[in-house]
């Protein structure tokens, strides 16, 4: 070992005793009190719950990246907490509960600083002692928590993740930490970080309970832990109807569950919220800058505009069906809708839509392997992304379809081919026009 490290025999002494008087004062709040009585309300569990998985979802990340050998075993040691936690809020069926904002907002800020401080790995290590030790407590609260939720304990899975087996899985998870190689000056550096976390849990919790019915808002976080701060409407017919549009949208395209997951499908519902709310704005030129923005966005993620037009005519169809008053709502989507069609008919002529797109539905239907549906549609949109400024819209989708871990060659050949008929027919007529 160089003469500059350390091995520090008990870090874990080191982190327990300086949280021991935050623990102590963590354990005072109202938030369990009310836990131990039966008392404590669903919203404030579901909000705690929503807390922990933003915060979980950027620390897990972040860990997964580290490339200290020392750093990445001790966060092999641990169970990620981010499906348990999705599992749990959707056995509540929290999606259509508001929020308790200030602790949404308190757990926003303490996971952009997570982030923020990941430079340095070392910080990451006090969060995760942190988070992993309170396993232990949360078993024995486990009861007490699905007594208040008026649920069977069984059906939580992220309090007391580790069952019979949490004081075997502790014990090891020491073990490692008190092995870690460390400079003179950075146990210190640990310590502090499990400190701010305990503060910043506690920051959330004494903000979740007892709290005012102005604190209680629909928040993005409800929907989708991932998806940061952005409008959702606060009618919860409207996020119904944002959700149903969703799954809509979602499923007309099989691509998205291929390629993104339970993530992407996560998103869908997040942005489908977002662009509900769009469609109450009352400027009708910011909606479509906010649109052409947010199709600049996905485009070059990888997720051609088509499927966007497909969400938002969903969402329009659900309007006019269930909001049929609406008639401002019901046109806001119109202008770039009608810009997508004209665009497409600059491109391919009055069809608006390419003949290649049903010659190589054919062809990607013989394929061998897998085969996913629509995939003609979805690179030809992403090729008129492309020809319509959006810089790499076709790279970020055709880059993953010409996988050939994933896809058989005549697949991958299919959608070269495609791409070169496309690229032809623009040659064609630009030649054309200038004669």
């Amino acid at each position: 070992m160089p003469e500059w490290m350390v091995q520090l025999s008990d870090l874990h002494g080191l982190l327990k005793s300086e949280t021991a008087s935050l623990h102590e004062q963590f354990e005072r709040l109202a938030f369990f009190r009310a836990l131990h009585t039966g008392s404590l309300p669903k919203v404030a569990i579901v909000t705690f719950l929503r807390s922990l998985a933003i915060i979980d979802a950027v620390l897990e990340k972040c860990l997964s990246l580290v490339s200290q050998r020392q750093i990445a075993e001790l966060y092999a040691l641990t169970l990620p907490k981010v499906p348990l936690l999705v599992a749990d809020l959707a056995a509540l069926d929290a999606a259509g509960l508001a929020s308790v904002i200030p602790a949404i907002r308190g757990a926003l800020d303490y996971a952009d600083e997570v982030l923020t401080s990941a430079e340095d790995p070392l910080n990451l290590i006090g969060p995760l002692y942190v988070l992993e030790g309170s396993q232990n407590g949360v078993l024995a609260l486990k009861p007490e928590y699905a007594r208040c939720l008026s649920i069977p304990v069984e059906r939580l899975s992220y309090f007391g993740c580790y069952g019979s087996d949490t004081a075997m899985r502790w014990k090891a998870f020491l073990s490692r930490l008190n092995s870690l190689p460390l400079k003179a000056e950075q146990p210190a550096l640990v310590a502090a970080s499990a400190v701010r976390c305990f503060e910043r849990l506690g920051g959330i919790c004494a903000a979740l309970y007892p709290h005012s019915g102005e604190d209680l808002k629909h928040h993005v976080a409800g929907i989708n832990f991932e998806a940061g701060e952005h409008a959702i409407p606060q009618n919860p017919l409207e996020i119904d109807l944002a959700l149903r549009s969703a799954k809509v949208a979602w499923e007309e395209y099989p691509y998205l569950k291929h390629r993104y997951g339970e993530r992407g499908r996560r998103f869908t519902s997040s942005d489908g919220c977002w662009l509900v709310a769009l469609a109450r704005m009352p400027k009708q030129v910011a909606v479509t800058k906010s649109l052409e923005w947010l199709r600049t966005l996905l485009s070059s993620r990888g997720i051609p505009t088509v499927i966007l037009e497909s969400h938002l005519q969903a969402i329009l169809r659900a309007i006019h069906a269930e909001f049929p008053d609406e008639l401002d709502m019901q046109t806001r989507f119109d202008p770039f809708l009608s810009d997508r069609r004209a665009e497409r008919s600059r491109l391919f002529g009055a069809q608006g839509r390419s003949h290649l797109i049903d010659v190589f539905d054919k062809r990607f239907r013989a394929c061998t392997g897998l085969k996913i549906e629509s995939t003609a549609e979805l690179i030809v949109s992403a090729w008129v992304d492309e020809h319509s400024g959006i810089s790499g819209s076709r790279s970020a989708l055709c880059n993953w379809l010409t996988d050939a871990e994933r896809f058989s060659a005549d697949w991958i050949a299919n959608v070269r081919e495609l791409l070169a008929e496309l690229d032809m027919a623009n040659h064609l007529d630009a030649a054309t026009e200038t004669r």
